[in-house]
């Protein structure tokens, strides 16, 4: 079968939609869209409609492959295939288009995230010469969170505690303070050693500034640890946090609880949510203190496009 390529740029909103909810109409989590919800997804994750693909089968859109860029960067936000079209190699044939072009844009790399359970994506990835960078998880918590350690948090914000207890490494003071998320931004580049992945990025984050709050955490006058988070119909979201590298593991974790226990005392939500945190980590061991189950296993993988 011969399949057209015409670009996402050519394609009207609707026509996307119905194509976009089909191909991930048995996808492992739902991510159904509507023409609303698809363009912001367009606009956080920088999708360069210009840059990204539809296969054809005659008339018929039958696949649809989005490419992010964001400088040298790019970035498969989605790619999906018709379900009555799919193991035909319209997959492999617009991956290859988008790489194509990511060439020609002289970016130097491209990463995705794949189910870690999709074996057949994963062979398909590697094929094109991706390799695995981490592990990552989607987070969920629909129970009451755990109840709050003796003075493991403020009682106010902007109030001082002391972390006493022996789970805690640092024997000092903690202050815990709502932050405008301008200034919470630096921290998402400054505390994590590899960037967050593309959605939790403080590009996409700064896109989502008027429905997110940043709180940060304090030792003396330097930051020790943030957590983004926001609060809707659907429960608490977690969107990323991290510690500063300097601290310890240990440290780094105990800082952590302290803001997602702040988080849960200020916004006590049932249901609660985190999606794409680095596993074997820190940032595991914190969900799981605060009462998260990790529902689904993502693998991040990159191809270098360029060799310095």
């Amino acid at each position: 079968m011969e399949y057209g390529i015409g670009r996402v740029s050519g394609i009207d909103m609707d026509s996307l939609v119905e194509l976009f909810n089909d191909a991930y109409s048995d996808y492992y989590v739902d991510v159904q869209v509507n023409p609303a919800r698809l363009r912001g997804l367009i606009e956080r994750e920088d999708i360069q409609v210009d840059n990204s693909f539809v296969a054809y089968e005659g008339q018929l859109p039958v696949g649809v492959v989005f490419l992010g860029v964001r400088g040298k960067r790019g970035y498969i936000c989605g790619m999906g295939v018709r379900t009555s079209r799919q193991r035909r190699g319209v997959g492999e044939l617009l991956m290859r288009r988008a790489l194509s072009e990511s060439r020609r844009l002289g970016l130097s790399s491209v990463q995705l995230e794949v189910v870690a359970a999709n074996r057949r994506a994963i062979a398909l990835y590697s094929k094109l010469g991706f390799v695995p960078v981490r592990d990552l998880g989607l987070w969920e918590r629909n129970t009451p969170p755990p109840a709050q350690a003796s003075g493991s948090v403020p009682a106010d914000h902007g109030t001082r505690t002391r972390r006493d207890d022996v789970t805690a490494p640092l024997q000092t003071e903690v202050r815990v303070g709502a932050v405008r998320m301008a200034g919470v931004l630096p921290l998402v580049d400054a505390f994590n050693e590899i960037r967050p992945c593309w959605q939790n990025e403080a590009q996409s984050l700064v896109k989502m500034s008027d429905r997110l709050v940043g709180y940060v955490s304090h030792v003396d006058s330097a930051a020790t640890a943030y957590v983004v988070f926001g609060d809707s119909a659907g429960g608490l979201y977690v969107a990323d946090f991290a510690a500063a590298p300097r601290l310890v593991s240990a440290q780094r974790q105990s800082m952590c609880e302290i803001l997602l226990s702040a988080v849960d005392r200020d916004v006590p939500r049932m249901s609660a949510k985190a999606f794409n945190i680095p596993l074997q980590g820190y940032q595991e061991a914190v969900l799981r203190a605060r009462g998260f189950d990790l529902t689904l296993a993502q693998q991040e993988m990159v191809l270098c496009l360029k060799w310095r």
